[in-house]
């Protein structure tokens, strides 16, 4: 029996007059002609021609199989950009926390006195 393409827009089940019911989702199904002319499922569907030739098919499965690869090697770059710039955010981190280090006020005695910050006394006086 002839095939033919149909575009469901609403989904619903269809029951055929044998009794077996099959459920159509959203999108584009290939089912014999005999069906896609009911009228329930063209009340849910829109007909949009004869079934692609397998040629055609091969031809999408390939270029779905050539873009799938291309985002695998897209989604490990992206990874590595990912752990590099984590890296770099580490570096960032530990050269501002040495920054700081560095700025912070010096706490040192003063450089006249002792420890305690007292002036030394003078050798003349008593």
């Amino acid at each position: 029996m002839a095939k033919k393409t149909i575009r469901v827009h609403t989904p619903f089940n269809f029951t055929s007059e044998d009794g077996t019911s099959q459920r159509f989702e959203t999108g584009e199904h290939t089912v014999d002609e005999k069906v896609a002319d009911h009228w329930f499922v063209t009340a849910h569907s829109d007909v949009t021609g004869k079934a692609k030739a397998s040629a055609d098919t091969k031809e999408f499965q390939a270029q779905i199989d050539s873009l799938t690869a291309q985002l695998a090697e897209k989604d490990k770059a992206h990874g590595e950009l990912q752990q590099s710039v984590a890296e770099k955010d580490q570096t960032i981190a530990d050269l501002t926390a040495q920054l700081a280090t560095l700025q912070a006020p010096v706490t040192e005695p003063a450089a006249e006195g002792d420890a305690d910050g007292k002036k030394p006394k003078s050798a003349d006086s008593k």
